[in-house]
């Protein structure tokens, strides 16, 4: 229901006169919200039931329902529908092009069961279960017979026990709750390692005494934390048997030794050594398979002042170490150069514009890229709202500069890049393209190689769509790419060439010769059927690692394994993946990506600087027309490239990209974070500037165990993590939201929002000097720099938890995000004498109070402080305002203490 009466508009126009509009009713709902294209409205219309609950979303091609009408096209198939029980939890959820998704909870809200539209056809329901301290134990499906508006669970508190006699649901006893044949796919185990020798996990991952130099396992390190999992292996069958495994941690809550059995009948072992403020020092990873060679690996870590890695040293069994990675910085730490191998010649060197975007990557003569924002190269138009206008790059090899001019349009939707060779127009690698308001492609037009050394149109294409589904593309181009180089294959010319399941996942591509694609609980692909008969089939970690894939193309079979980071084919090691390229195991060669500001692997060089590989990219991800061999698989956005049998599939992990079109095969998972944008489009119709985005809007960084920083996307939910300073942002934002929500003062909004919101995305990382919000960091996306047991002691006496500190940088990342040119004024240092500034005092004043109050930190009407002053503490936890005294005096030996600026 939307009220009549008046409403707010407001109009935010970007650098390039680009306008977004949003409108908002009396009481600060979002109503309508979208672009213009043109003079063609993309919008999308919100709809509110009376007690304020999204009840329905419509996209922009989807025409608004109203009142004593007939509803539009595709109001069903293709819109967002909601409903809720009597607590507004959501019970019903229909995503577009997708079967409904419900959902049934206990008295204790945790969302128990769930039915998507393939599991209502096969009787199945999802389970999640959580033990007595609310951390996910259990997840997998049964046979139950429920239905979701009956509310069944509704008056019973649903949790799974540990208790060895439970040999059902390995080592847990399930409390209120049936299950008619059960499978379990996920086990969490907390605490202890009780479970080891039990319910299938093998004696091989009790704790063992690890090498000299490595991290020692504490008697009660792990009280709190989870000890081991168990993870069911999934083929097109089901489940096929499990993996496991058991995580150990030294006093301060670390892994040092992790072991974990794999699905070629062997072990990986990983022990770690860590500085005293946290940064992995030294790696020993450990492989084993039945039957096959043992690989060890040991890489040393060097860090600078500000925990910036310096130098990645690898070694292989007992051949000699080498330098992987070596990399300086500038005064603004952004990284300068990266030389690999200790070769002068793969050194790359890096330069930025004042917004800390990159601007050239260099290689010696290798590979070397140049970005073009606010500038114009090749008479390109200048973007000043982050679109790159232009790019030139050059390969070893080339004999002059190829590049590119884009046009987008007022959605930045790229609509066309012009090829530049040596900075002038030539037509030889155009692309173009036209979407329809939900941003599905329905043209596309694609110049390329034709002979040896001719060009022209190799696509042109006219995309049909129903609703989001793509049913029939049709190419015009009589012109095939050279050497059977990229393009579109036209196979067949009828309708429904592309059909769907009730999980909206592709079952058929006729235009490749597949007749059907099954997929497994994660919607990933299970087994794909070739016409002819040739299959390819996968099998999968239920936490969507890839494990295997058998590709039988008529009369011959192969089989890829990927076993840690060790590739087999055929049952032969072939490769070893390393943080910059891999290792060839045949030779123990040593070869290295060079890549572009995407991750783009552009060229491959061995250990002496060799050219072996070089590959220029379409946008979209597509490849020039070559007469160069491809020696590995890894290549846009360094992903693997299946090209078997013409399948030609990007493998994202979470799903399958076709390149020629530039359409994922499955629905978003995070689509409701894109109401505006189809589930299928790639990258929001912008895959110049954007990679593979995931829809999760806060980014958690964190060094793993190999020292290597790497993210992990985190939109909410109870999930387990086994790095500590992820599952710590987590455990913050849980805490902050819960106990808003039962105070109902808005404590804590400022977390749930970067975390949940759409429109938000904001990087996370562990702090070596304070904890702040730079609006500047991650090119401009922002970061929030946090301690996961820095607290804040006040000059009246109040401490502050580290989770209510992160929900005061949280809100300056919330009004950085929503109001920027006010947020800008307003933290401009000295313009309030009692705060600093007036964005402190309007966080200080405003959220900190809510989220400490709500937190319990405070006591009705009192402040935590009248100023922008406070103490760095150690406190016991994330969640904790209670002073670790003696590891604050730790701390304080290490850093003067001050009356830090930046809480």
């Amino acid at each position: 229901m939307t009220p009549s009466g008046n409403f707010l508009g407001v109009c935010t126009t970007d650098e390039d006169g680009n306008q977004a509009y949003e409108f908002k009713d009396g009481f600060g709902r979002t109503i309508l919200a979208g672009r213009m294209d043109g003079s063609d409205p993309c919008f999308a219309y919100y709809e509110y039931d009376n007690h304020d609950d999204l009840v329905n979303v419509y996209p922009p091609f989807v025409t608004y329902y109203q009142m004593n009408e007939p509803e539009g096209p595709y109001a069903t198939q293709s819109s967002y529908s909601y409903h809720y029980d009597f607590l507004h939890r959501c019970v019903y959820k229909k995503l577009p092009e997708r079967d409904a998704i419900y959902y049934i909870y206990d008295h204790g809200d945790h969302q128990v069961l769930s039915q998507d539209g393939e599991q209502r056809v096969r009787g199945e329901w999802a389970f999640s279960l959580s033990d007595e301290l609310n951390r996910p134990v259990l997840t997998g499906i049964c046979h139950n017979s429920y239905y979701y508006d009956d509310f069944p669970l509704c008056e019973i508190d649903v949790k799974a026990r540990r208790d060895d006699t439970g040999t059902a649901f390995h080592g847990y006893i399930l409390e209120n709750i049936p299950m008619t044949n059960p499978v379990v796919y996920t086990v969490n185990y907390y605490d202890d390692y009780s479970f080891i020798g039990k319910h299938g996990v093998p004696t091989s991952l009790n704790y063992v005494t690890p090498p000299s130099g490595y991290g020692i396992c504490y008697t009660e390190s792990s009280k709190g934390l989870l000890t081991g999992t168990v993870t069911a292996r999934l083929d097109a069958t089901g489940v096929t048997g499990y993996d496991y495994a058991a995580f150990y941690y030294d006093e301060r809550g670390r892994i040092i030794q992790s072991r974990a059995t794999n699905h070629m009948g062997g072990i990986e072992e990983e022990y770690v050594a860590y500085s005293f403020t946290g940064e992995p020092l030294k790696r020993q990873h450990v492989h084993t398979a039945t039957g096959k060679s043992t690989q060890t690996e040991v890489c040393t870590y060097e860090y600078d002042h500000a925990g910036r890695l310096l130098t990645t040293k690898h070694k292989l069994n007992t051949n000699e170490e080498v330098t992987l990675v070596e990399n300086t910085y500038d005064d603004l730490g952004r990284i300068k150069s990266s030389k690999r191998h200790g070769n002068s010649a793969l050194t790359t060197d890096y330069t930025y514009n004042v917004r800390s975007w990159i601007k050239t990557l260099t290689t010696d003569t290798l590979f070397n890229q140049t970005l073009h924002y606010n500038d114009s190269y090749g008479g390109s138009r200048v973007c000043y709202n982050g679109n790159i206008s232009a790019m030139s790059w050059k390969a070893a090899g080339d004999t002059g500069v190829h590049g590119y001019r884009f046009s987008y349009d007022e959605m930045s939707r790229l609509t066309a890049a012009g090829y530049l060779w040596n900075g002038s127009p030539s037509a030889n690698y155009d692309t173009s393209y036209t979407y329809n308001r939900q941003s599905n492609l329905t043209s596309l037009r694609r110049n390329g190689r034709t002979g040896a050394s001719s060009y022209g149109l190799i696509d042109d294409l006219t995309l049909t769509l129903d609703g989001n589904w793509l049913t029939r593309v049709d190419d015009a181009a009589t012109a095939s790419a050279y050497n059977d180089g990229f393009e579109f294959k036209d196979a067949v010319k009828q309708d429904n060439e592309y059909t769907y399941d009730k999980n909206g996942n592709m079952t058929k591509d006729l235009n490749k010769n597949i007749t059907d694609i099954q997929y497994n609980c994660l919607n990933s692909p299970s087994k794909v059927t070739f016409q002819d008969g040739s299959t390819i089939t996968y099998t999968y970690a239920v936490n969507g690692t890839k494990l295997r894939t058998v590709h039988t193309i008529g009369n011959t079979t192969s089989t890829t394994d990927y076993c840690g980071n060790v590739i087999y084919e055929n049952g032969v090691q072939k490769l070893l993946l390393t943080d910059a390229g891999h290792v060839t195991l045949s030779d123990k060669k040593y070869h290295y990506y060079l890549q572009d500001h995407q991750g783009n692997n552009r060229v491959v060089v061995d250990q002496t600087g060799q050219k072996e590989e070089v590959n220029h990219y379409y946008p979209f991800g597509g490849t020039f027309a070559s007469a160069d061999n491809s020696i590995q698989p890894y290549k846009y956005n360094g992903k693997e490239l299946d090209t078997k049998n013409g399948l030609n599939w990007y493998d994202y992990g979470a799903r399958q990209y076709d390149v020629a079109i530039g359409r994922w095969n499955a629905v978003d998972p995070m689509a409701e974070k894109y109401y505006n944008w189809s589930p299928y489009s790639y990258c929001m119709s912008n895959p110049i500037k954007y990679i593979d985005p995931s829809g999760q809007t806060v980014v958690i960084w964190y060094k793993n165990d190999s020292g290597q920083t790497v993210s992990y996307s985190y939109s909410g939910g109870n999930v387990a993590h086994p790095n500590p300073f992820v599952q710590s942002v987590i455990t913050a934002y849980q805490y902050n939201k819960a106990n808003g929500v039962k105070v109902g003062n808005g404590g804590g909004a400022s977390t749930v929002k970067i975390v949940e919101n759409a429109d938000i995305k904001v990087n996370v990382m562990e702090t070596p000097l304070e904890v702040t919000y730079n609006p500047y960091a991650a090119r401009g996306a922002g970061c929030i720099y946090w301690k996961s047991d820095w607290g804040l002691q006040n000059e009246n006496g109040t401490v502050t938890s580290p989770a209510t500190d992160f929900d005061h940088e949280a809100a300056h990342a919330l009004e950085h995000k929503t109001n920027a040119q006010e947020y800008e004024v307003n933290r401009v240092r000295g313009n309030d004498s009692q705060y600093d500034s007036k964005e402190e005092r309007r966080v200080i004043t405003g959220p900190e109070q809510r989220t400490a109050r709500a937190n319990g930190e405070t006591r009705p009407g009192q402040m935590t402080r009248r100023n922008h002053k406070g103490r760095t503490v150690v406190t016991k936890g994330v969640t904790s305002n209670v002073i670790d005294i003696q590891k604050t005096k730790e701390y304080e030996k290490r850093k003067k203490p001050v009356w830090t600026s930046e809480p």
